[in-house]
């Protein structure tokens, strides 16, 4: 208990400053005796702790030792002001408590840094949803969040990428947020897995505990796995010719997964393009999007699908317009 309340009686004099013996009494609920006693302890453990009695007088922390009392510099506390992000603390339901961190966290700055921090934390700001995303919250992260603190097994149904449907027991061993979205990472048949929450269709607590892999890092793992899914849809691999103009409209469509060969020397201005992508039905509706403002240099067989589809699009619309139908 006394070691609770010297900590405490640490913390007020850093954050607030010099204070009266009775105002300090009053906020630690002890008497002046008892909060003189622990200057003393605190002044004995090397604490440089001032009291000065009379008119004027009070307790407090000699202003260099305060200033670097968190341990912290001031970029690492930029970074700790600014990059959580509020949205995500809120998914999980610690909105209150992400405010009420960031509150403590910024009285206990050392004063030297107060003006910068509060300068730039005007300047940036952290948003991870993306812009377009439809999707609605899982009713299920909630529950899958219990599990994952309480090291639970689950019995889940859940809808799988190419929308068929999957379930069973799975071990609850985290969740990430990727672009404002939330994924489950488990232990199912042998290997770690992840799920997008917002495909679970049922979660239920099993009553079950496992014992965690101590080894099991989910940052690392997490990096692992994301890097092998994004190689897997970039699986389908194509090469294009086109004005150098277009080449940012395609490395927009397919960020990261662009791989410039250089000039394309039958046409002026023109450059030759490797891509990657998950599938050739993509990259069909990539070549489509150029119109004319593209040549497929290879394979001989995305070509082949490009004009069938072009054709079939073309006597549809056709049929369409002769049948006279508004």
């Amino acid at each position: 208990m006394r070691a609770e309340r010297l900590i405490a009686l640490l913390l007020i004099l850093q954050n607030r400053g010099k204070r009266t013996c009775r105002t300090l009494a009053d906020e630690l609920e002890v008497s002046r005796r008892t909060v003189l006693r622990d200057v003393d302890a605190l002044s004995s453990a090397g604490i440089p702790v001032m009291a000065e009695g009379g008119r004027g007088g009070g307790v407090w922390l000699d202003e260099a030792y305060r200033s670097s009392l968190t341990g912290f510099s001031e970029a690492e506390l930029r970074a700790l002001l600014i990059g959580g992000d509020a949205a995500i603390s809120g998914d999980l339901g610690l909105g209150e408590a992400f405010s009420l961190g960031r509150l403590k966290l910024r009285a206990s700055l050392p004063r030297r840094y107060e003006e910068a921090l509060e300068s730039i934390q005007r300047k940036i700001l952290i948003d991870s949803r993306w812009w377009w995303n439809e999707e609605t919250e899982s009713a299920y992260l909630r529950p899958l969040q219990a599990a994952v603190l309480e090291d639970a097994v689950v019995e889940a149904e859940y809808e799988r990428y190419d929308g068929s449907a999957g379930g069973g027991r799975i071990e609850a061993y985290g969740l990430v947020a990727k672009s404002g979205l939330w994924y489950f990472v488990g232990w199912r048949e042998g290997e770690y897995r992840s799920y997008r929450v917002t495909r679970f269709r049922s979660v239920r607590d099993t009553g079950e505990r496992f014992d965690r892999d101590p080894s099991f890092d989910l940052e690392e793992w997490w990096t692992k796995s994301a890097e092998s899914f994004a190689r897997e849809f970039s699986a389908y691999r194509f090469v294009i010719a086109m004005p150098e103009e277009k080449l940012r409209f395609v490395r927009w469509i397919a960020p990261g997964r662009v791989e410039l060969r250089g000039p394309h020397a039958p046409r002026k201005g023109w450059v030759e393009a490797e891509i990657g992508l998950d599938s050739q039905l993509y990259a069909e509706l990539l070549v489509l999007g150029l119109d004319a403002e593209c040549h497929i240099l290879e394979p001989r067989t995305l070509t082949d699908a490009v004009v069938a589809r072009a054709r079939a699009a073309m006597e549809a619309h056709i049929a369409f317009d002769r049948s006279g139908i508004d």
